[in-house]
Order: C-alpha cells, then structure tokens, then sequence
C-alpha cells in the first residue's frame, strides 16, 4: 500500500512540474531608469515583455544649455546577438532641417525589439563642438 502512493506522488509531482514547464511565459512589466552619468540629463519610463519582443517606452529630459545634446541608449541580446537603440534630442528648423538640439526639452521615446533576453540602458551625451557620444555606466534592467 506504501508503494502505490509513493508512485501515485511521484506521477502527481512530474505531472505538475511538466505543466509549469509547458505553459506560456506570461508578460512581464516594470520600470526603467539609468545610473544619473550626467549632471542635466533626465530619462525614465516602462517596459513590457511578452511574445519573444520587448516594447520601451518612456522620456528624454534636458534641464539646460550646455553645449551637449542629451541622448539614452538602449541594448537589447537575445545569446550573441546584439541590437542598439540610441535616441537623442532634436530640432527642426522653420526650413525643415533637423539639428542635434542643445537647451531645455523633453521628449517621448519609443522602441520595439525582437531581442528580449536581457536590456540595459545609459545615459550618453553628444558633444556639440566635435560630435562625438559619451557614454554614463550602463545599467542591467533584466
């Protein structure tokens, strides 16, 4: 008799750990905020995982003109693969041309990614004299 309830929930425990491995991942959701790299440069928001992608949405703030454009920098994985989404403030003259913008603004960012794996996200500047980016510490989001 001990034998066949030994058996019955040892069957009952693989049947259970089987249908936690079998089912779907559910979405997960939360917050996003990079290490504060640079003095003026605000950026914050959420994301979403669900369905092999990866959706961030959040904002770019800069408090002051300081000859730097304010920038944040995501990088999605999935194993070796890598993807970089940089997003940077920009203004539009009354022509139509488009210029790395240096004074106070914020904008609404928004990116999609197939690489769900991990991200991590830093705070960058451009510096307008010479053009070049400048990367803060970048920080794991997951």
């Amino acid at each position: 008799m001990r034998r066949i309830a030994a058996v019955a929930l040892t069957a009952g425990t693989l049947m259970a750990g089987m249908a936690a491995v079998s089912a779907p991942a559910e979405a997960a959701t939360g917050s996003w905020k990079p290490y504060d790299s640079y003095g003026g440069i605000y950026t914050w928001g959420k994301y979403s995982r669900g369905g092999g992608s990866t959706a961030v949405t959040g904002y770019l703030r800069d408090t002051k003109k300081n000859g730097w454009t304010a920038c944040v920098r995501f990088l999605f994985t999935e194993g070796s693969k890598k993807y970089y989404s940089r997003f940077k403030i920009v203004g539009v003259t009354s022509g139509g041309t488009k210029y790395n913008f240096d004074g106070k603004a914020t904008v609404k960012i928004s990116v999609k990614s197939s690489y769900g794996s991990h991200m991590w996200v830093q705070e960058c500047g451009r510096n307008k004299k010479t053009g070049k980016y400048y990367y803060g510490k970048g920080r794991k989001i997951f």
